[in-house]
């Protein structure tokens, strides 16, 4: 079994941290809160960058798999992820 998540870069440029949801109008309207959040907190910052919006394809895990994420093993996207695309920038 699969299903389709949408995630997108909390800090542009990286994808060390990704915001889920699972819709991708929900996921869009989340990062341009967040945007809007950023330059509430500093109006000078002209200079925030695209957010990377992806599609990801996730299998079910295996319990083996789920023990392995909990202990810091492995990640859930290392595991269950079999498909990424990007499928566009988010700014302003």
């Amino acid at each position: 079994m699969e299903f389709t998540l949408w995630a997108y870069q909390v800090t542009p440029g990286s994808d060390h941290n990704l915001y889920f949801a699972e819709h991708e109008a929900d996921c869009r309207r989340a990062a341009l809160e967040q945007r809007a959040e950023v330059k509430e907190g500093d109006p000078d910052d002209d200079e925030l960058g695209a957010m990377a919006l992806y599609v990801f394809v996730f299998r079910v895990m295996t319990a083996g798999e789920l023990v392995a994420i909990l202990n810091g093993e492995t990640s859930l996207i290392e595991t269950c992820a079999v498909d990424r695309k990007l499928v566009g920038l988010i700014a302003d």
